[in-house]
């Protein structure tokens, strides 16, 4: 999933009519459905507001799973992102973070489209490991790592999380924590800051 293009504050505003407009439709019809006549209706902006922001619907949806990524990201203490990647505690923090965009990630697997949140997934451990120019092979550890994250949480929301979330926590780190990813000489500046407004 490539990032998207920067933009000013108020064409950041017409993108967020639109993502919200999309999730809001997504709850009362069939991805399928959905026209570009209905988000821009519900979203109150225009055709050509719409085109100059999107080509698809799923430019959306990915476009949505990029700014939770990055607003994560800039959330996280990176000056011990690489004591911190991987532990009990990020795992934590990572779970009750996506935990707050249920309703999207449901969205996403009742449209069909969960894997949007794998890919959003493999982008951040690519970016936070400042892995993206590394061969495939040297990759597998990160995809091997999001994808057990991406069918935990899944599972896991799509199941109603009944499950203590420390629980769920615990038993990934269990899985990971005598393998951890080697994050010696990983630069701390990984994910673009955002403009001041």
């Amino acid at each position: 999933m490539n990032a998207p293009k920067r933009s000013r504050p108020a064409n950041q505003f017409t993108k967020h009519c639109i993502m919200e407009a999309l999730l809001q439709l997504m709850h009362t019809q069939e991805y399928d459905d959905i026209s570009i006549t209905d988000i821009t209706k519900r979203a109150g902006v225009s055709r050509m507001s719409y085109y100059r922001n999107y080509n698809s619907k799923d430019e959306i949806l990915m476009d949505y799973m990029y700014q939770i990524i990055l607003e994560y990201a800039q959330e996280l203490d990176l000056s011990n992102i690489r004591t911190g990647f991987q532990t009990y505690e990020h795992i934590l923090q990572s779970l009750k973070y996506l935990q707050k965009y249920k309703d999207y990630v449901l969205c996403l697997q009742k449209a069909n489209r969960s894997e949007i949140l794998l890919h959003g997934l493999d982008m951040y451990m690519l970016t936070v490991t400042d892995a993206k120019e590394k061969s495939f092979f040297e990759k597998c550890e990160l995809y091997y790592y999001s994808g057990a994250l991406y069918n935990i949480f899944l599972h896991w929301i799509r199941d109603g999380m009944n499950e203590d979330i420390e629980v769920v926590a615990q038993i990934i780190y269990d899985h990971v924590k005598h393998n951890r990813y080697d994050m010696t000489g990983v630069p701390l500046e990984i994910f673009p800051k955002e403009p001041q407004q």
